[in-house]
């Protein structure tokens, strides 16, 4: 978490960077998709208060933001079509089981759509080992998953353990991305079209084996808006962190951080983006 001269200094820079931003528009047709890991009341960067995010998803209702499913992502991305103006996706990363208990009544209240990617192996166990600084944090079990998917939570794949892929043998990448897809299209009887990059990290020849498993799009954690006429299997997101308020969600859904995020990155490309603004 942020001290106070940090939060300070980070309201002056995203008020600058947002002035200079309305200097030079983004081009309009994009998408934004937004993405969580866990919803709970823990101060941790990663973890979004249950409060802060009914507010989030109540202003992508009030302020005219159109909500998309992944499906429907997929649906322009294929035809080349240019988004509907103020469109955003949400999605959440790992299957932790807050977002069962602390987000799935917001996003049903809320009627928005979203996406859950899934690390299979651990869902049902005790433990979802998937944060590098925290341990002891519970995963969805698969009834959990049935229901959400019931309330019209799309479940998308994460692999099997959350490894970094570029590191594993063809044969260990296959059992990862493939055996993820297998897992949840047997328990929910239902084809899974979308991917998520554990940690956000993906060389051609993981994107291949993606392409191969028969998914559709591919989520990144690199930031930025996604055009129709992007790789589907490289979407861009946007970080939704613990310290973000509703007019730092609002900047972030106008694009104003991508410039540093994206220079964060570059300088330092064993950085998680997390860490970024």
């Amino acid at each position: 978490m942020r001290s106070g001269l940090e939060r300070s200094v980070r309201v002056v820079a995203r008020e600058a960077l947002g002035a200079l931003r309305r200097l030079a528009p983004s081009p309009r047709g994009l998408l934004r998709i937004v993405y969580y890991h866990r919803i709970d009341e823990e101060q941790h960067r990663s973890c979004v208060a249950p409060s802060a995010f009914a507010e989030q998803m109540r202003l992508l209702r009030t302020e005219g933001f159109r909500v998309l499913p992944l499906a429907a992502v997929s649906e322009h991305l294929a035809a080349g079509r240019s988004f509907p103006e103020r469109s955003v996706a949400v999605t959440f990363d790992d299957g932790f089981a807050d977002n069962h208990r602390n987000a799935l009544p917001v996003l049903v209240r809320e009627g928005i759509p979203a996406t859950v990617f899934l690390a299979t192996g651990y869902v049902g166990t005790d433990e979802l080992p998937v944060v590098r600084d925290r341990r002891g944090l519970r995963p969805l079990d698969w009834a959990q998953v049935e229901e959400m998917s019931r309330e019209g939570v799309e479940m998308g794949a994460h692999t099997v353990t959350h490894p970094e892929l570029p590191g594993l043998s063809d044969e260990d990448l296959r059992r990862e991305i493939r055996g993820s897809k297998e897992a949840i299209e047997q328990r929910l009887g239902r084809p899974v079209s979308s991917f998520c990059y554990p940690r956000g990290r993906f060389d051609d020849r993981v994107e291949r084996a993606v392409a191969g498993a028969g998914f559709a799009l591919a989520c990144t954690t690199l930031p930025g808006a996604v055009s129709p006429a992007d790789p589907p299997l490289r979407l861009r997101r946007t970080f939704i962190a613990r310290d973000d308020g509703p007019r730092d969600f609002l900047h972030k859904l106008a694009g104003t951080w991508d410039a540093l995020h994206a220079a964060r990155q570059r300088l330092g490309r064993d950085r998680a983006p997390a860490a970024a603004c």
